[in-house]
């Protein structure tokens, strides 16, 4: 199917059934009715927002568009190929992402660009390939598609980064799909520092052949109202997918998670590790399903939720899932809220901490066990400046 056909289709299915609503029981915690009250149109201009290049290999995209100019991609070895989603007919395209959502059906029928990474079999690409998202155009309406395909043992690790800036009101949609074949391993990192005024939704599919790794991590600060839909399925044996995430919620923010994985065959690990620290108004939301189908059997899931809420009034809804068919598995799932423990605090503060720094440093060490699963170390050194300035404007 040509993409104009697909677009033609997504647009009319998305006009017949729209966004959410609470009255779906995936959407019961979250209220997206907001968006069909607000105006946002496509606004394709050069954005002058900052950034820091977290890699020798850039693409940048300003306000909806690849900017060839702030991009740089010089160095990129052979066996690999980064370009726009625009530029390709790929036919994978939409073959994971979920058809019956209205986010991704709005998506595929409005896409302005997006990229395509391809990693031949065998090849490993040592740098990282940060992929950034610069927006500053008021009311603008951004849409995403990005499709990642590693072949058989092949080695790529990808960072997506969205900035906006501050007080600026938009929408950003973004539909990823990672394709990792047989033996092949994908790192993927999500750092969204959006603007406080903006909306943020994302859909994340990954496809897992045998003995493939997938890992995501994603932290989360900015945004008025946002979600990440994360779904994989492990399809071939002794494959593995990893997925961890922060998020970082003040004022009247809300967030909201949702995770899928779907254990089809023997032999596979998925692990989930998310926390939160909430503190003024914020809200999370939190959705983990893991399926165990019948015939897969040996299937090792753990999935885990922390929340430490730092307001009264701060409020979290988690609701950790297992859905098992197989008999011979190791599974379980927890879920925590709770609030700073208040005899450490005491204890801090007897060894001669004033308040203010206890309260930041059992508030870091709480966020610390989800930096510690980060293995991409400028990765890690921008994830925990961004915690350290997050916390500090809680403690002012």
């Amino acid at each position: 199917m040509d993409i104009n056909t697909r677009r033609e289709e997504a647009a009319a299915a998305f006009a017949a059934k729209g966004l959410p609503t609470v009255k779906e029981e995936a959407w019961r915690f979250t209220n997206v009715s907001r968006l069909n009250e607000e105006t946002f149109d496509a606004v394709w201009q050069a954005a002058e927002v900052s950034f820091d290049p977290l890699s020798d290999l850039v693409v940048v995209f300003e306000n909806g568009k690849w900017s060839v100019e702030a991009s740089s991609l010089d160095g990129l070895p052979e066996g690999v190929r980064v370009r726009s989603i625009m530029d390709s007919a790929d036919a994978r395209l939409g073959t994971l992402a979920d058809s019956d959502s209205g986010f991704v059906l709005s998506n595929t029928a409005q896409f302005s660009d997006g990229i395509l990474i391809e990693v031949d079999a065998g090849v490993v690409l040592e740098e990282p390939i940060h992929v950034v998202h610069l927006a500053d155009a008021e009311g603008g309406s951004f849409a995403y598609r990005h499709l990642i395909a590693a072949a058989a043992g092949a080695n790529v690790t990808v960072i997506e980064e969205y900035i906006g800036s501050a007080g600026v009101r938009y929408l950003t949609n973004v539909v990823t799909e990672a394709f990792v074949a047989d033996g092949a391993k994908v790192d993927h990192y999500k750092i969204q520092r959006e603007s406080a005024a903006a909306y943020h939704f994302q859909t994340l599919e990954s496809e897992l052949g045998g003995g493939a790794l997938f890992s995501n991590h994603a932290v989360t600060v900015g945004g008025r109202l946002g979600r990440n839909d994360i779904r994989g399925r492990l399809l071939g044996e002794e494959s593995e997918a990893i997925c961890n995430g922060l998020y970082l919620l003040g004022e009247d923010q809300l967030f909201d998670t949702h995770l899928f994985m779907d254990h089809a065959v023997p032999k596979c690990q998925s692990h989930e590790l998310y926390k939160g620290i909430l503190s003024d108004q914020a809200r999370a939301v939190f959705c983990g399903r893991i399926l165990v189908q019948q015939d897969a059997q040996e299937t090792d899931a753990i999935q885990s939720n922390g929340n430490l809420l730092l307001s009264r009034a701060a409020k979290v809804n988690t609701m950790p899932q297992l859905e098992i068919y197989a008999d011979d598995v190791k599974c379980t799932h927890g879920a925590t809220i709770g609030e700073l423990d208040e005899q450490a605090l005491f204890y801090l503060q007897t060894r001669g901490m004033d308040p203010q720094q206890a309260h930041g440093m059992l508030t870091f060490a709480f966020a610390n066990e989800v930096l510690d699963e980060v293995a991409c170390s400028v990765v890690k050194l921008r994830i925990e400046a961004m915690v350290q300035a997050w916390l500090a404007g809680v403690n002012e």
